[in-house]
């Protein structure tokens, strides 16, 4: 499939191009808004009554940050086990199946965690 402006059509490449990087910029805002949250709780927050809800804002961010990376190996081992050199060899119970279905779940969970996160981080913040 050929890619051209406007017709909708984009190749598998580009689309696991593009999956891979907004999981990357998911875990690089998750991080750095709960880099954020643990710095404030030192500062804006040592003597304040928000400060549980700034733990579990920063909490609920790792955990997206976490979920996002976890979304990017399960597209990463789906785009190799394409590849002819591509050997599984893991035979672990707790293994998450490697599918479209599991990785779209868990990337969706991850952008409602991070908004979550921010989302109580503002409301300390404000009602402080």
């Amino acid at each position: 499939m050929s890619t051209e402006e406007g017709s909708g059509n984009v190749s598998r490449d580009t689309m696991a191009s593009l999956s891979f990087d907004f999981l990357k910029q998911l875990t690089t805002l998750s991080l750095a808004a709960a880099g954020g949250a643990v710095t404030l709780l030192e500062t804006a927050f040592s003597q304040s009554r928000m400060k549980p809800m700034v733990f579990a804002s920063a909490g609920v961010l790792f955990l997206a940050a976490i979920l996002s990376l976890q979304a990017q190996q399960i597209l990463v081992e789906r785009l190799r086990a394409g590849s002819a050199s591509y050997a599984d060899t893991s035979s672990s119970r707790l293994r998450l199946p490697r599918n479209y279905k599991v990785e779209r779940n868990i990337t969706i969970l991850s952008f409602v965690m991070f908004g979550t996160g921010v989302g109580v981080l503002l409301v300390a913040l404000f009602y402080r």
